[in-house]
């Protein structure tokens, strides 16, 4: 039997993975309980070889980590590296940021495939893994690529402000 322990106090993020996981034609025992600090979702599955387990955690667990975490990952990537941007400018580079996150995977450096095999490699080697833990000690490679994105948007804005 393979399981996974996801650790979080976002009780959104709890309804999400729990609903998300539910809906999948899948066959999870899934469990929500708390302990100490953290609401836990432990999921088990017997039928899937561990392959397909964890290749199907690792995407629900990057849906989340982008609808849960990305947005901020952004604002505060902008905030910390471009704050000679007055609050309106900041404004316009998050805009242009996220329709950049819209294009397809290939036109901005492989994002989804990047951020499903850290989550993948991550749970295929621990038993448990605390959301907020991982996304900020375990994605260096992603965030170095949302910042290579927000420069991209900070480079446009500039050059569609200096007609």
């Amino acid at each position: 039997m393979k399981s996974i322990c996801i650790k979080t106090n976002n009780q959104e993020m709890i309804e999400y993975l729990i609903t998300t996981f539910e809906k999948l034609p899948v066959n999870f025992c899934i469990s929500n309980y708390r302990f100490k600090i953290y609401d836990n979702i432990i999921l088990h599955d017997v039928e899937r070889n561990e392959n397909e387990f964890y290749e199907i955690v690792a995407i629900v667990l990057k849906s989340a980590i982008e609808r849960f975490y990305e947005k901020e990952m952004i604002r505060k990537c902008i905030k910390q590296n471009y704050f000679y941007l007055n609050e309106m400018e900041q404004k316009y580079v998050l805009k242009i940021s996220n329709q950049i996150m819209n294009l397809p995977d290939n036109k901005i450096g492989y994002k989804n495939k990047l951020l499903k095999n850290l989550v993948k490699q991550y749970i295929t080697d621990n038993k448990s893994i605390v959301m907020d833990g991982f996304v900020n000690f375990r994605t260096k490679s992603y965030k170095d690529l949302l910042d290579n994105i927000v420069e991209v948007s900070v480079v446009s804005f500039l050059e569609l402000t200096s007609f």
